[in-house]
């Protein structure tokens, strides 16, 4: 038997039409006729353009959202900075009134020091008065070939020849003391006092103390203005008093302080 031919399938063309009403008052209507493909290339063209539109408006919230919170850390690092410059000129203020009051006491230290130091050199000169008590003088000269002093009177005063000295007579019950601060560097005795302390008082300066008392202080002990030497007793009433400067000696008057 013959093969019975199949009827043939027709393929209808599908065609769209779309219609765009005017509102104007004649009510006017236009027709656009599209082909299938046509059709889907407008689809597929108004859903790209539409996808597009959502991905730029989500790109756009995304970027103002981002700027948003850049602009937020970037206020609160400029708060924290001017947070953190006002704490640091706060600390600078505070530094430079530290530093000035800093200055002020080093400064009063040094002239507070410097008063002392003068104060110090002050009374490190043997200008003070040898006796806690009144006492009369006389000056002499001391020869060391000689077994007493001489004392100097109108007569020999141009010819007299030793070492310048001058002899108090002091009352009992005062005391022989110190002339000026030192450091006491001898205590031996002396043919014609008894005992001598020798004071050394660091400036070229040095006093030396002849008395037949007993000596209150030693070798190496340092000693203050006013320090007792010797108490004067009874026996001991006699003080020969000298004073060196540079290593040589020089008439103690010229330094002794008179008071009265």
């Amino acid at each position: 038997m013959g093969k019975v031919a199949k009827p043939k399938k027709h393929r209808h063309k599908r065609h769209y039409t779309f219609m765009i009403i005017s509102g104007d008052s004649d009510g006017s209507t236009k027709r656009l006729h599209l082909n299938h493909f046509k059709t889907q290339l407008l689809a597929y063209t108004c859903f790209a353009i539409a996808l597009a539109i959502v991905c730029y408006i989500i790109y756009t919230a995304i970027t103002i959202d981002t700027l948003r919170n850049i602009e937020v850390q970037q206020k609160e690092q400029l708060e924290q900075l001017i947070t953190d410059n006002d704490q640091l000129t706060a600390a600078n203020e505070k530094l430079q009134t530290e530093n000035e009051q800093l200055s002020a006491a080093i400064n009063k230290r040094i002239e507070d020091e410097q008063v002392v130091a003068e104060e110090a050199e002050a009374l490190a000169i043997p200008s003070g008065f040898p006796l806690s008590g009144t006492a009369s003088m006389t000056n002499a000269v001391d020869d060391t070939n000689s077994t007493t002093v001489t004392t100097l009177t109108d007569d020999n005063k141009d010819t007299a020849t030793g070492n310048p000295i001058v002899v108090f007579t002091a009352g009992e019950g005062s005391n022989v003391i110190a002339s000026g601060s030192g450091t006491v560097t001898s205590v031996t005795t002396d043919a014609k006092f008894g005992n001598v302390i020798t004071i050394d008082h660091g400036n070229g300066y040095v006093s030396i103390y002849r008395n037949s008392g007993n000596p209150l202080v030693s070798e190496g002990d340092s000693i203050d203005r006013g320090d007792i030497l010797f108490v004067v007793g009874e026996d001991n009433t006699s003080l020969g008093y000298q004073i060196q400067q540079d290593e040589n000696f020089i008439n103690p008057e010229t330094l002794i302080e008179i008071n009265g």
